[in-house]
């Protein structure tokens, strides 16, 4: 499969590499025809010469006056002659011996000789002929590559660029051994051209030159450097094009962390983005997807069937267990989607909760771990507080709210732009530009007021794509005035509003809206719920969004709608495909009155629109009302169908597990006082907790607590490869991931015998030694013994232990975009699981030996880990009804009411019957 059939971005590092290129046919005919006119060169033409005339000419003191003044004869002449084919020869024969050392050292192309421009090319093409046939180098592939006479000195050979993975250490079957023994039966000559990876916080597989052309540069070739000026006269057939390739990169990030800020400052291996109409350079691909999956399993914990106390194996559900992939790697719309993908991960996070849901396929976990991954719930949060509080500030002001058609979000600013401009922006909001862009930086706060926050101010924002500077870009539809179409490459541009349809669904700045399709795919209406809907005919809602819309206002198209009318819900229209002119003339018309609630957004161009973003087949689109160029945000057909897979799951409702929770053996031995006294200590129920020997770089603490965590959390050991594909996701090289654990196993320190924490098996595998302690390994050992028990007492002693160790929910405040190994895994379920078991188990014990406050207080400590279990919930109002008796049920009650709502789930018609049960004068007065 070439590069170009796919367009999956795989999970390994993802490296620029240059593909084996084809060896030089070896001649041997050739060779030794190379051979013989050398030899004849330089040793027929020397003997020949001294057979004929003798040997060469030499003067045997200074010529006198007569020497010089005498007439020139024919022996003169002779003389002459001979001394001139000898200096000839002399000549060549330097050459040969320069360009013969130079190739077998394997330096490149050698200074010229003096006065020896054809001779040289003469003896290089002869001396390049001998080696390729072999004949003097053997098979020296490296000498002959820099012997050719074609090459020009300092220019790389014309390659085609393409992300890879170092490890395909993504799925992990039979221990990551076929990983390891495709690397080392690898030949040399496919050894990968790998560029560093960038400083934390910067994508480690440089994916904004996807689909654009690069040129990588090279390192020096004696003493020649690589320059943009040569580039530009190599690729761009004039040096003096160099500043477009310079305009192209300013201020980009390299690979090695540093910015192109000087023309002349260029450094060995940045990567160049280069002019459309650069030869010689190719243009970057996804790597194709490998024929044959690798796999390493690696079970989670609580996945492999284990025996119980009464010997029998108990049937633990296996589905969504262990670390798998799917066969195309992560989808790469989602590992950059950004505000997309933390829109539609809070969508499916908010579904999971109000319901037990089954697990999904593996292709599906995989689209679940590059939204992980890709989301940037950072700058979604921080946008949704910024224009809510925004909203919150003009309604307490009682001034009317901006008129934004634009917006911009970095990690530290956000810019809202404005037509036409307002100087009176509200604290802690700056107006820059005579009030066209509002801007607030992060340390400003989100301008809350004291009422809180309030509406959703623009719910029509949408993120168009991620700029060079590493800005997401939106625009607003129902503030631009017009419909906003999307033309250029139909099948990308089809991508694109399928994007922001799901956008304008999931987005957290929205309220209550809705959303209508016509012309897309038919998965995405899975996606979003009742939000999201398609249709076949798209009159109905114009007909509806005509009725509620007030007469046209004049006005600049820019201007947009400035205040929403009371109870209209907004509308917004994506359009799968150009509409007609009839219908066009009809959507420029609502788009253009006076009050918001009606946006479009339709592939293709729409008559009678400025609002036109064009999007080429590479994926960049630009914006010429903005002067804007970004890397588009899209949605493939294949990423929505895994999505909606995701979604379908999540709604599929599932029983809780009947009777007692399964349970396995701990991946490691030691119970709550192991956990307590061990030097090094990882903890899980609840924050991530680390307790280490030593000391660490505080930049660098997040990442190797998500090592250890991993390699806490696996019930054998671990191959690096697995651990690379688990903890970078988006890739990363061999070297960096080494030097990692090198550091994670110095930061844990040696037990007292001398022995790291953080050890390698016989078979080069990743483990944790038994000096660490894991609070769920504490638990699971607990809850095993507390069922073999000899008694209640003992039983509820050890149980009471177990709840203990619960701080709260499983890696809470975990950092965004990290961790994503978890969807892989059925932690997330089985954990909440078992200490829900353990802690109703406990409620039981404490109501049989009539101690109340014991039972809520077990009830409780359950909740802190699952909040959303009901039958803790039922616990607690039975444990509080018999300590407090109605007023504590009523307190009780309201908290859970506030807990599920926040949580989006509804109330099991158990839950509902004990209120009517405990509390039936309170019910029968609210109904």
């Amino acid at each position: 499969m070439t590069p170009t059939e796919t367009g999956q971005l795989d999970r390994g590092p993802a490296r620029f590499r240059a593909p084996e290129q084809a060896q030089p046919r070896r001649s041997v005919g050739a060779a030794l025809g190379a051979g013989l006119a050398l030899l004849v060169l330089l040793v027929g033409v020397p003997v020949g010469l001294w057979l004929l005339s003798g040997p060469p000419p030499y003067p045997g003191g200074l010529p006198t006056r007569e020497d010089l003044t005498a007439p020139l004869d024919v022996d003169a002449l002779l003389v002459v002659m001979r001394l001139v084919v000898w200096l000839a020869w002399l000549q060549f024969a330097v050459c040969v011996v320069v360009e013969a050392a130079s190739a077998v050292r394997g330096h490149g192309l050698p200074r010229a000789v003096p006065l020896s421009g054809f001779s040289q090319q003469l003896a290089r093409g002869l001396v390049g002929a001998l080696l390729v046939g072999g004949v003097l180098a053997g098979s020296s592939s490296g000498a002959v590559a820099a012997s050719m006479p074609t090459q020009d000195a300092g220019a790389p050979a014309a390659t085609a660029v393409q992300l890879d993975r170092a490890d395909a250490g993504s799925d992990h079957a039979r221990g990551g051994e076929q990983v390891r023994d495709a690397h080392e039966a690898a030949p040399e000559g496919a050894a990968e051209q790998r560029l560093r990876p960038a400083h934390a916080g910067v994508p480690e597989d440089m994916t904004d030159v996807v689909g654009k052309k690069v040129y990588v540069v090279q390192p020096p070739k004696g003493h020649y450097h690589d320059n943009l000026w040569d580039i530009a006269e190599r690729h761009l057939g004039d040096g003096r094009r160099w500043q477009e390739i310079y305009d192209l990169n300013d201020r980009r990030e390299q690979p090695d962390g540093k910015q192109l800020v000087l023309g002349r400052l260029i450094q060995p291996g940045w990567v160049l983005v280069m002019p459309e109409n650069a030869t010689g350079v190719d243009r970057v691909e996804a790597a194709p997807a490998p024929s044959a999956a690798v796999h390493d399993a690696v079970p989670a914990p609580g996945e492999a069937p284990a025996a119980t106390e009464g010997g029998a194996a108990p049937d633990v559900p296996e589905t969504g267990a262990g670390i798998s992939a799917a066969p195309g790697g992560l989808p790469r719309d989602l590992l950059l989607g950004g505000l997309l993908s933390a829109g539609v991960l809070g969508a499916l996070a908010a579904e999971r909760r109000r319901r037990r849901g089954s697990t999904p396929d593996p292709e599906a976990l995989e689209a679940e771990v590059a939204l992980r991954v890709g989301a940037d719930e950072d700058r979604a949060g921080r946008l949704d507080r910024a224009l809510r509080g925004l909203s919150a500030t003009c309604r307490a002001g009682q001034t009317a709210l901006p008129p934004v058609f634009a917006a911009a979000v970095d990690d530290d600013v956000i810019d809202l732009r404005l037509a036409p401009g307002r100087p009176d922006a509200p604290a802690p909001w700056t107006p820059v530009d005579e009030g066209r862009v509002w801007r607030l930086h992060r340390d400003a706060g989100d301008g809350a007021g004291p009422s809180g926050l309030g509406h959703a101010p623009f719910p029509g924002l949408v993120c168009v794509g991620r700029d060079l500077e590493g800005r997401d870009v939106l625009v607003d539809l129902e503030s631009v005035g017009g419909v906003v179409s999307v033309t250029g490459d139909d099948h990308v541009a089809a991508e694109v509003v399928s994007a922001l349809a799901v956008q304008l669904a999931t987005n957290a700045w929205t309220d209550a809206q809705q959303v209508t399709g016509h012309g897309l795919a038919p998965v995405l209406a899975d996606l979003a719920g009742d939000r999201l809907r398609l249709v076949g005919d798209v009159e109905p809602l114009l007909a509806e969004v005509s009725r509620s819309a007030p007469g046209r206002a004049a006005g600049d198209v820019l201007t947009g709608r400035l205040a929403r009318r009371p109870g209209v819900v907004p509308a917004y229209l994506a359009l799968g495909s150009a509409p007609s002119a009839e219908l066009a003339e009809r959507l420029v018309g609502l788009t253009a009155s006076g009050s918001r609630g009606f946006g479009v957004v339709s592939v293709g161009a729409v008559a009678g629109t400025r609002w036109q973003l064009a999007v080429d087949e590479s994926g960049t689109l630009t914006i010429p009302l903005l002067d804007v160029r970004v890397e588009a945000v899209r949605l493939t057909a294949r990423s929505a169908g895994q999505v909606a897979e995701l979604f379908g799951r999540a709604r599929t409702e599932q029983p809780a597990p009947e009777g007692r929770v399964a349970l396995t053996a701990p991946p490691r031995s030691g119970d709550d006082a192991h956990w307590s006294t061990a030097p090094v200590r990882v903890g899980v129920l609840g924050p991530v907790e680390t307790r280490t020997l030593g000391t660490l770089d505080p930049t660098r603490v997040a990442l190797a607590t998500e090592v250890v965590t991993f390699l806490a959390l696996q019930n054998a050991p671990v191959h690096p490869s697995v651990l690379a594909a688990s903890v970078w996701p988006r890739g990363v090289t061999p070297e960096v991931r080494d030097a990692t654990v090198d550091r994670v196993r110095e930061w844990l320190g040696t037990d007292a015998d001398g022995n790291h924490h953080l050890r390698v098996d016989a078979d080069g595998r990743l483990l944790l030694g038994p000096g660490v302690a894991v609070d769920w390994a504490a638990l699971c050992e607990l809850a095993i013994r507390a069922r073999r028990a000899a008694s209640p007492r003992e039983e509820g002693e050890l149980l009471r232990r177990a709840l203990h160790l619960v701080r709260g929910e499983l890696l809470a405040d975990r950092p965004a975009g990290r961790y994503a190994w978890l969807a892989r895994t059925n932690l997330e379920t089985h954990v909440p699981d078992v200490v829900a078991d353990v802690a109703h188990r406990l409620v039981e014990l404490s109501r049989q030996d009539g101690d109340p406050a014991g039972a809520a207080a077990a009830a409780r400590a359950g909740l802190r880990m699952a909040p959303g279990a009901q039958l803790l919930w039922r616990d607690l109002l039975r444990s509080e009804f018999d300590r407090a008796g109605d007023a504590a049920v009523v307190e009780a009650a309201g908290e859970m009411a506030d807990v599920l709502a926040a949580r989006g789930a509804h109330v099991e018609a158990e839950t509902d019957a004990l209120v009517d049960e405990l509390l039936p004068t309170e019910r029968a007065a609210s109904s």
